[in-house]
């Protein structure tokens, strides 16, 4: 998980499109950033601030934020609190219309207050509970039983959460969603020759106007981007095995070594070989701790 841009990637490590976080850092802080995936955030411990839109908001302990999908938010530093995160993407789930008339409800970032919306809150946070009990236990029937509760969760938003603050974006959030697709097909297609002029089509975009969209919220070029994600896949595979780098450079997208040599020591400041070679040698002994509980 990383942040390119303001765009959260690589978001969920596995093809289940949900990530359950109970945070535990006492100076835990996360820049600004936006995702198309819906993201729960409860103040488990102590108060917790979180800014939306460039908005700071206080939560109180227990305090709940329903953060829908586009708005840009980060975390400062809040110590001594302990907060429990709760994403999933909706899109992945279910990619047909069925819930087409409910969507409204859930396109709104929502405020639900421990002490104001008692009822709301109640049975938002045991659901919430629910699902840290059986993602700390992941076994048989697990991913379904967290799929149910999450839209138990939507549910009660679309039908009780009346009564809540809802956060304003000052963003467009229309265009950030599309932006954000694009991004994904990106992603999942960085292996095929995709251009500008195809993907603009294929999202319903003219040439100029996908070009300009990438270079206003992302702020870089279309290509720039595209070869960014090439080479980090790339990176990837040169540390993770012994293929050769010209299997590596095509399979990854490029046309030509060339151009693969250039493009990668213009984002990671050295030649391919070179980046093996250093990775390798620092690998065998590299080791780490987390200091956050993550279940997914």
């Amino acid at each position: 998980m990383y942040i390119e841009n303001l765009v959260e990637m690589d978001m969920f490590p596995g093809s289940f499109p949900v990530r359950i976080v109970y945070n535990r850092d006492k100076e835990f802080t996360y820049p600004s950033h936006w995702h198309n995936a819906i993201e729960i955030a409860v103040a488990a411990k102590k108060n917790s601030d979180i800014v939306i839109n460039d908005q700071v908001y206080s939560l109180d302990e227990g305090d709940i934020v329903f953060i829908s999908g586009g708005d840009i938010h980060s975390y400062p530093v809040s110590s001594g609190s302990e907060r429990i995160f709760i994403i999933f993407d909706l899109h992945h789930i279910n990619s047909s219309n069925i819930f087409i008339e409910d969507i409204p409800y859930i396109s709104k970032t929502i405020l639900i207050k421990k002490e104001k919306n008692k009822k709301l809150h109640s049975r938002i946070f045991s659901l919430v509970e629910k699902i840290l009990e059986e993602a700390s236990n992941i076994g048989l029937g697990s991913k379904f039983a967290l799929l149910a509760a999450i839209y138990e969760i939507l549910a009660v938003i679309v039908k009780e959460a009346n009564g809540a603050v809802e956060l304003k974006s000052t963003y467009r959030k229309d265009m950030l969603y599309r932006i954000g697709q694009v991004v994904e097909y990106m992603e999942n297609n960085y292996t095929d020759q995709i251009n500008l002029k195809e993907t603009a089509g294929k999202f319903g975009f003219s040439e100029h106007y996908l070009s300009r969209l990438f270079s206003r919220v992302l702020g870089i070029p279309f290509r720039q981007y595209l070869n960014k994600i090439r080479i980090k896949h790339a990176a990837e595979r040169i540390i993770l095995n012994r293929e050769s780098i010209s299997n590596i450079a095509f399979d990854c997208g490029f046309n030509s070594i060339s151009t693969f040599n250039r493009t990668f020591r213009e984002i990671k400041g050295c030649s391919p070989m070179q980046y093996r070679k250093m990775q390798w040698n620092h690998v065998s002994g590299e080791s780490g701790a987390e200091d956050t509980d993550e279940m997914q």
